[in-house]
């Protein structure tokens, strides 16, 4: 609407432009012209002048009017351009929170599935780590150190006081001094701690006596433990015989039906929770 009031100002103004210039500019006649006298020069030059003033208030009004309109068209292309905006800018903001909202909704859920499967996986871990721990809980250790006299609280073995920490039901150390009575799970017979020969024997003996000095001994003792052991107990020897063989364990098979053997404190600490685990589905039958 504003650019066909424009367009039509603009035809109306030069127009009148033209007509000014028409009646301003003298047509050739070819009859001659009569001699003017002053006083008809004079009112037709007032009349023109008139015609001019009026021309030009005309003129200068329709200006005005062509200015008007132009500056009335920016203002209104401004508002439009600033509505456009406005509603551009609300329509981008409201699409960027929903585009966030999407995303934060995806992250969130990603990272929840993610983490509950994580959790997930822990705690099923967790939950065989408990199992195993409760297995131990319901299993007694008796843990025998063969020597002939009494056993005080301060020779307790190192392996024994870390055994006692493991978390069993029960572990106790025998007194070998005596008549013992196993009644646990798991017997442990340390040879280790109890020295099988003496140093002043290692010193006075041949190697191959010494061997035979142990496989002796260790006979000797293991045959005590068996007279004691419970029909469903698992036996394990900690012994360090070195390159020697000892038959004794081997014929141990025939004797009794779960054992084991170890060498080191490592060794035996793991090799006791494993003959529990054993021990526990045997008293399960």
């Amino acid at each position: 609407m504003h650019l066909s009031y424009l367009f039509n100002l603009t035809q109306n103004w030069l127009f009148q432009i033209s007509i000014l210039v028409a009646q301003a500019t003298p047509s050739p006649t070819a009859t001659p012209k009569p001699v003017p006298t002053p006083g008809a020069d004079v009112e037709l030059l007032k009349s023109q002048i008139q015609f001019l003033q009026d021309a030009n208030t005309r003129l200068n009004n329709s200006f005005g009017s062509f200015i008007s309109a132009i500056n009335l068209s920016f203002v209104a292309f401004g508002v439009i351009f600033a509505v456009a905006g406005a509603v551009s800018a609300y329509l981008f903001n409201q699409s960027l929170k929903e585009a966030r909202q999407m995303v934060r909704e995806e992250v969130e859920r990603k990272l929840q599935a993610s983490v509950s499967k994580v959790v997930g996986q822990q705690v099923d871990k967790l939950k065989q780590i408990l199992d195993r721990e409760e297995v131990l809980g319901n299993i007694s250790v008796d843990y025998i150190l063969p020597q002939d006299q009494a056993l005080l609280n301060d020779d307790y073995p190192e392996e024994y006081l870390l055994l006692a920490e493991r978390g069993f039901k029960a572990t106790r150390i025998l007194d070998a001094s005596k008549r013992i009575k196993i009644s646990s799970n798991v017997a442990v017979l340390d040879l280790v701690n109890y020295k099988l020969v003496s140093d002043s024997e290692r010193g006075s003996l041949k190697e191959e006596e010494i061997g035979k000095l142990v496989e002796k001994r260790v006979s000797e003792k293991i045959k005590d433990i068996l007279n004691a052991l419970p029909n469903k107990a698992v036996l394990v020897v900690y012994i360090r015989p070195g390159k020697q063989r000892i038959n004794a364990i081997d014929e141990l098979s025939q004797k009794v039906k779960y054992y084991a053997s170890a060498n080191t404190p490592v060794n035996l600490m793991g090799t006791i929770v494993d003959s529990a685990y054993v021990a526990d589905a045997w008293n399960k039958c």
